[in-house]
């Protein structure tokens, strides 16, 4: 088995990330009575608005139950839910978040990694994946970047699992880390494989300094107030007397202030202001106060800056109940693949999800046996040296997110329409350029961008399709 990672293996990646832009980390688990998998998949089926079938929301929360175990054998022992916080998050039923320990991300992925080194798998970490190379159909291995001295290698498998992640960084402002450019859904995409429900995307309140990206507790962020420059306020009522689902619908209200202020008025800025809650502030957030207190800011006597931004696309590569894509020897797990998540999320799911079907993509693709021992060829593509400078693809990667920021909340039909093409020219202009950068880092950038520019047109396309928006994003026509 060769495992392959763009960022420092068991280092990086939206898993990490996690620890370091967020009070706590929840996972769901729906146990004891009366909470039980058939309830948990419920609450899936009614959020997500029933895109999801009922077999896979089912599969999904009793195999929940089991990944418990696969925690504690990693050290994280909560199965003993007895000594952890539970929290009810916006969506469910039940109180079924369980609180997880500090530095959970890091110290999940410390064990996965000890585990794969004595597993002798070969971590090629620092390496970007570039194509999915195909014979007959099927998938056969991959086309990798060594991102430190731009070498190219053909990599043969019998089978293919992605878990490349998300795309937060085809927007502005994400709570995704800056190596999650949308690469697995591109390479899906290019290798012919199925995408669905692209269109989409949570987002979610988010610090916009001095702090980017940093997740306020919606417990917390929902007795504050928001304020805009002008002095314009939206302050609701108590949220302590709502119940979650009233709670989910004060959190769109006040995601469709901000979004409704920014339309109105271009380039102004939102603040939270949490001042009226006082000392109860830093009692509830301790991480998150300490965290801007070291960049010099009070949250408890100063209102932040926010905005919206991404979090989790909900949709990308359609596979079965056994993690299989549409390409045969090409399995997909985690926020890459159109699993569970339907047009909305509970928060929480997202660890349980990568574990869930992560364990089932990785059990199938052992399975396959094949030939795949002398590498596919390496497309001819890749003989040509780009003419695109570093400066260039930066500015370029800089507009990119600026058209998507228009699009993120409020799907204006005449926007998208413009946009399409748009999108669609400037990915032919940048792959008939050639697709070897003249340094590294140029080749890795010029990656990304590709990869962003075939996500971003995944996403607009999707978004052309739907007639119903079913509530995560607004869609409008142009007066």
């Amino acid at each position: 088995m060769t495992l392959i990672s763009k960022g420092a293996a068991a280092a990086s990646g939206c898993t990490l990330a996690v620890d370091s832009k967020i009070e706590f980390s929840v996972v769901n688990w729906p146990m004891p009575d009366p909470d039980t998998p058939s309830t948990y998949a419920a609450d899936l089926q009614a959020i997500g608005r029933g895109l999801k079938g009922p077999e896979r929301l089912r599969l999904f929360a009793e195999r929940s139950v089991d990944e418990i175990a696969l925690l504690e054998r990693l050290g994280l022992p909560l199965e003993d839910a007895g000594s952890y916080r539970r929290v009810q998050l916006a969506g469910s039923s039940y109180p079924r978040g369980i609180v997880c320990p500090s530095r959970f991300g890091a110290r999940a992925l410390q064990a996965l990694w000890a585990a794969t080194r004595r597993a002798r798998v070969k971590v090629l970490d620092r390496t970007m994946a570039l194509e999915i190379l195909a014979e007959g159909g099927r998938a056969r291995g991959v086309l990798a970047c060594d991102l430190r001295t731009g070498g190219l290698r053909a990599v043969a498998a019998d089978a293919v699992v992605l878990a490349a992640g998300g795309a937060g960084n085809l927007f502005s402002l994400t709570t995704n880390p800056k190596e999650l450019t949308g690469d697995g859904y591109a390479l899906a995409s290019r290798a012919g494989a199925a995408l669905d429900h692209m269109e989409f995307i949570q987002y979610v309140v988010l610090t916009a300094a001095p702090i980017r990206g940093y997740f306020l507790l919606t417990s917390v962020l929902l007795r504050g107030a928001l304020v805009d420059e002008g002095g314009a306020r939206f302050e609701p009522a108590d949220p302590q007397m709502l119940s979650p689902p009233e709670q989910k619908r004060l959190l769109a209200d006040f995601m469709a202030w901000i979004a409704q202020r920014k339309r109105a008025a271009p380039g102004i800025r939102v603040f939270w202001d949490g001042t009226a809650l006082g000392p109860d502030l830093a009692r509830q957030m301790p991480k998150t106060c300490a965290a801007f207190a070291r960049r010099g800011h009070d949250l408890v006597r100063r209102p932040v800056e926010v905005d919206l931004g991404a979090h989790q696309f909900l949709g990308g590569v359609v596979t079965d109940l056994q993690a299989r894509s549409t390409i045969p020897n090409l399995f997909a797990a985690g926020d890459v693949a159109d699993s569970v998540q339907g047009a909305d999320r509970i928060n929480g799911s997202g660890i349980m999800e990568a574990l869930v079907f992560g364990a089932i993509a990785g059990a199938r693709a052992a399975e396959v046996r094949g030939t795949a021992r002398k590498p596919p060829a390496i497309p001819a593509a890749y003989g040509r040296r780009s003419p695109h400078p570093s400066g260039r693809l930066l500015e370029w990667r800089r507009r990119l997110a600026s058209v998507m920021d228009e699009v993120l909340v409020v799907r204006d039909r005449e926007r998208l329409s413009r946009l399409e093409p748009m999108l669609s020219d400037n990915l032919r202009e940048l792959e008939d350029g050639g697709l070897v950068g003249e340094t590294p880092a140029t080749t890795r950038m010029l990656h990304e961008l590709r990869s962003a520019l075939t996500t971003a047109l995944l996403v607009v396309r999707a978004s052309r399709r739907r007639e119903r928006d079913l509530g995560l994003f607004l869609t409008t026509r142009s007066r």
